[in-house]
């Protein structure tokens, strides 16, 4: 979406490659006890998921109106775009009443997703559909916004691993 919004701008989609990223550490850090460093062959891998695979043709597409959410997340020639479903799960998963942190700069327990900017904005752009492509660039553009190494520096510098957020079952399988 945010190369479609902004003409290709390489300043835009590196804002948006750190903000994505640094969510996904502080997401990491909450369900791994022992997290990978995005690094290597996993930040190669999660550059072409951000900026060049299918999830970030599918919001280009999305984004200049030659896609419509209505006609879902699979699609002819290009499979099923994952990256929905993952911002869903997410969500969803992040947004639980039960599960809280200290929000930074406030000092009260809020829910993880709260701290995850991005994931929130796409979220109410593509399950709910609050809000309309160009909503990705407001909240790049949002002052309030933690930067991006300061929610890495909170991750890495709290124990947030939960170890009963993904739930498991009777016998051991996770539930998400």
């Amino acid at each position: 979406m945010v190369a479609a919004l902004t003409n290709e701008s390489a300043t835009s989609k590196s804002v948006y490659f750190a903000h994505c990223t640094s969510e996904m550490i502080f997401i990491t850090h909450l369900l791994a006890e022992e997290p990978e460093k995005l690094a290597g062959p996993l930040l190669s891998d999660t550059y072409v998921t951000l900026l060049k695979g299918r999830n970030a043709w599918y919001g280009q597409k999305l984004a200049l109106g030659e896609l419509s959410l209505d006609m879902g997340d699979s699609i002819k020639g290009k499979g099923v775009i994952q990256g929905v479903s993952a911002v869903k799960a997410f969500y969803e998963l992040l947004s639980q009443c039960h599960i809280s942190i200290l929000h930074p700069d406030e000092k009260k327990p809020v829910a993880p997703v709260e701290l995850c900017p991005i994931l929130k904005t796409l979220y109410k752009i593509l399950i709910t559909r609050e809000f309309q492509s160009q909503a990705i660039l407001q909240a790049l553009r949002d002052e309030t916004m933690h930067d991006p190494r300061e929610r890495i520096e909170i991750a890495q510098s709290h124990v947030f691993y939960r170890p009963s957020l993904l739930g498991s079952s009777e016998d051991g399988e996770y539930l998400y």
